[in-house]
């Protein structure tokens, strides 16, 4: 079995996994056009578009992935009518860097949102941008500041709501990154909503597609669901901290689930649903004590950077479909170009397409990689952790790898026999260790050297990345 998953990791396809390029090309090439050229239709109308991002979402606490509260109903009925991943990863634990991703095809060592606060360069092609050159009307809902127009990820959108009021916030803060707030930080579920339906009832063409993303705040922290939901769950009026902190996490994903089926009622009534490709996911996991961490954005384990992932379109996805092969969000825009035929030749947005397994056309291979990177911190100390540097991480397999110089760790696990990631097994199997901390290597030299635009990294992040080696 070890000579096995060696083989897996072959030096002649090293170079294929580090460039993204393996499996890409035969989802590019089977893939059902749907549209040709720019801005021309072929055959019939292009499908209209969704992508909700619910942010701070752990797989394992949504009841469409498996968890025992029934969390997610709503998200759980649509995964019945599509086809789900249950092994899907956020490439951050950081909202910025993962959204970047996710609209660029690009890990965050490539589009250079290494966190939250700094801009995305227009000089990299949105999904949103791309789409509205093939004669899509783009709009979207975001539900936080640091999504704002300002940091680049209103790129492509013709419509982009990122104005939310002192009053919807749950935060209240005057400055957030050294950036002056003029408005308020986040809102709830229930003011994003009414947004998204009032743009699909008063300001959608119905003369042409739509591509609209939508991201909901919310189970964010602080945890503060309303009723029925902050009442909903076992343990809420328990004396144990964590028990009722859980609970109430727990409510907001049921509220925000709540919130969507309002949203697809409307799709439903407008005679939207069977035309549009649905995609939910989330941009990170949430800690919740599992490695003596509450919140997100210091570790790579499996809570913070494991998330949902579902495509749903009717008569065009199979239905009730899971996919357990570990996949990343950098997948997500590539896949929805491949499922709505738009043809993109070399670019980052055919490297990692799960379109022609969707469609059950070409299996995925489950050693290949996927890699994680957690943004650099200067130094602090959280409870007992020292954290310092960057992390990155790799998973293949069965397999997943954690490195961090600055912090001087180095992690690997067995995710079959030790899921919950509690064994330490890199000491005992060096051999492994070695191979994927290799494999590590090549991609983080791969992303350094990559075509796309250099774009603009500021002062503070130079630093890391020299120290690294990686900028001179």
């Amino acid at each position: 079995m070890e000579n096995k998953q060696n083989s897996h990791i072959s030096l002649s396809r090293r170079k294929l996994l580090k460039c993204g390029l393996y499996g890409g090309l035969s989802a590019a090439l089977s893939s059902n056009l749907w549209i040709s050229g720019c801005g021309k239709s072929s055959r019939r109308k292009a499908p209209n578009v969704i992508l909700i991002s619910i942010d701070t979402t752990r797989n394992d606490h949504c009841s469409a992935c498996g968890y025992q509260r029934d969390t997610t109903p709503n998200l759980r009925l649509l995964a019945k009518q599509g086809t789900s991943f249950t092994t899907a990863y956020s490439p951050s634990a950081a909202t910025g860097p993962s959204h970047a991703t996710m609209l660029t095809a690009l890990y965050p060592m490539e589009h250079r949102v290494l966190k939250n606060g700094l801009k995305l360069s227009q000089e990299y092609k949105s999904i949103a941008k791309l789409l509205t050159e093939h004669n899509y009307q783009t709009a979207a809902v975001v539900s936080s500041f640091v999504l704002n127009s300002k940091f680049g990820y209103a790129q492509g959108f013709s419509s982009f709501d990122d104005n939310i009021e002192v009053s919807a916030s749950s935060i209240q803060k005057k400055a957030w990154k050294g950036h002056k707030l003029e408005s308020g930080f986040d809102q709830r579920a229930d003011y994003t909503t009414p947004k998204v339906i009032n743009w699909l009832k008063e300001q959608r063409n119905p003369t042409q597609p739509f591509f609209l993303f939508i991201h909901y705040w919310d189970p964010h922290w602080p945890y503060n669901p309303p009723e029925p939901f902050a009442s909903q769950f076992a343990h809420r009026n328990s004396p144990h901290y964590l028990y009722r902190t859980i609970a109430q996490y727990d409510g907001e994903i049921a509220f925000t689930d709540y919130e969507i089926s309002k949203l697809f009622t409307v799709l439903k009534r407008m005679k939207l649903e069977k035309d549009t490709l649905l995609v939910i996911t989330s941009d990170h996991g949430e800690g919740l004590m599992q490695h003596n961490h509450l919140a997100h954005g210091i570790h790579l384990y499996e809570e913070a950077v494991r998330v949902p992932l579902l495509f749903r379109w009717p008569n065009h996805i199979p239905q009730g479909r899971t996919i357990t092969a570990p996949v990343g969000l950098i997948s997500l825009a590539p896949t929805i170009l491949n499922l709505i035929g738009i043809n993109l030749g070399d670019g980052p947005f055919q490297r990692y397409s799960l379109a022609a397994a969707i469609r059950g056309q070409t299996p995925l291979d489950p050693t290949q990689p996927v890699y994680l990177y957690r943004s650099h911190y200067e130094g602090t100390q959280v409870r007992q952790f020292w954290i310092e540097g960057e992390k990155f991480g790799v998973r293949i397999g069965k397999w997943k790898y954690i490195e961090g110089k600055e912090e001087n760790t180095k992690e690997l696990f067995d995710l079959t026999a030790d899921p919950t990631e509690r064994k330490n097994l890199y000491a005992a199997a060096p051999k492994r260790t070695a191979e994927l901390a290799s494999l590590l290597q090549d991609w983080k030299q791969a992303c350094i050297k990559t075509d796309a635009p250099p774009g603009k990294i500021a002062e503070e992040d130079l630093a890391p990345l020299k120290a690294l080696g990686y900028v001179q």
